[in-house]
C-alpha cells in the first residue's frame, strides 16, 4: 500500500516546503503530504536522495520541486526560498533539517556549536523570515518546525544539542503569538525518540518502542490539515518506550 492509501486529501491545493526532505522524518512528512494532496518543494543536500523522494511525491500524484540545498550556508538559504516563491505560492513551510552530537561539555568543540546552531537555529530563523514576506502577503500561511523534547527537558552531555533545540523552540513560540493576528499559524513539534537518521548515523532499533518518522509526519498532517481558526503552538509526540 502507497503511503496515505485510502486516506482523505486533507492538504488538497496547499503547497509546502520541507527541509531536510532527503531521509527520516522529513522524507516521511513529504510522502504523507503529497499523500494528503499537498504538492511539495524538496530541500536538503544530496540531490540523488532528494530525487528519490520526489519519485514517490509523483508516484502519488502531486507535483514537486527539487532545490538541493546546504542549510548551513545562508545564501544558500536565500536562493532557495527565492526559488520555492518564484515556482508557486508557498502555503507551508516544514523546518525539519536538523543535526546533532552529543558528548561531556569540555569535549564539545567550537565547530560542534557552529553546527548545531547553524543548523537547527540560524537556518530557521533565516528560512522562515525570507518565505515570511509572501506568506503575509497572502494573508495565511503555516509553519511547522520539527523541534525535539530535547526542547523542554535537558539531559547530560546534551547541553549543545539541548541548547539549540531550546532556541528554536522559544523561536517558535515568540513568533506564534507575533504572526497570530496576521493569520498565520505556527506550531514546534517535539518528537521524542525516533527511529531515524541524526548526527550522521543511520537508522537506529536498540530500543523497541520507538517512534517511527511516519508518526511525526502524522502529526505534521493533522496539525497542517486543521480548520484555520484551530492554532496548535505546540505538540508533544512521546514514543512508548521513553518515560515522561
Amino acid at each position: 500500500m502507497m503511503p496515505g492509501e485510502g486516506q482523505t486529501a486533507t492538504l488538497q491545493g496547499k503547497r509546502a516546503l520541507v527541509t531536510g526532505a532527503s531521509r527520516g522524518i522529513g522524507r516521511a512528512i513529504a510522502l504523507a503530504f503529497a499523500a494528503a494532496g499537498a504538492d511539495l518543494v524538496l530541500a536538503a543536500r544530496d540531490r540523488p536522495e532528494l530525487e528519490a523522494v520526489a519519485a514517490g511525491v509523483h508516484a502519488l500524484g502531486r507535483d514537486c520541486l527539487v532545490l538541493p540545498t546546504d542549510l548551513r550556508q545562508p545564501a544558500a538559504i536565500a536562493a532557495l526560498a527565492e526559488a520555492a516563491l518564484a515556482a508557486g505560492p508557498l502555503d507551508i513551510l516544514v523546518n525539519n533539517a536538523g543535526v546533532g552530537s552529543w558528548a561531556p561539555v569540555a569535549e564539545l568543540t567550537l565547530d560542534d556549536y557552529e553546527a548545531m546552531f547553524g543548523v537547527n537555529m540560524r537556518a530557521v530563523f533565516l528560512l522562515t523570515q525570507a518565505v515570511l514576506p509572501a506568506m503575509r502577503a497572502a494573508g495565511h500561511g503555516q509553519i511547522i518546525t520539527i523541534a525535539s523534547t530535547s526542547s523542554r527537558w535537558a539531559y547530560p552531555e546534551g547541553t549543545l544539542y539541548c541548547a539549540s533545540k531550546f532556541a528554536v523552540l522559544g523561536f517558535s513560540e515568540a513568533l506564534a503569538r507575533e504572526l497570530r493576528p496576521e493569520g498565520i499559524r505556527v506550531t514546534a513539534i517535539l518528537p521524542g525518540q525516533v527511529n531515524t537518521y541524526l548526527g550522521d548515523s543511520g537508522p537506529e532499533s536498540w530500543e523497541e518502542g520507538m517512534l517511527e518518522p511516519e508518526d511525526v509526519a502524522a502529526a505534521a498532517v493533522h496539525v497542517a490539515s486543521l480548520p484555520e481558526r484551530a492554532i496548535v503552538t505546540e505538540m508533544v509526540v512521546w514514543p512508548r518506550a521513553e518515560e515522561f
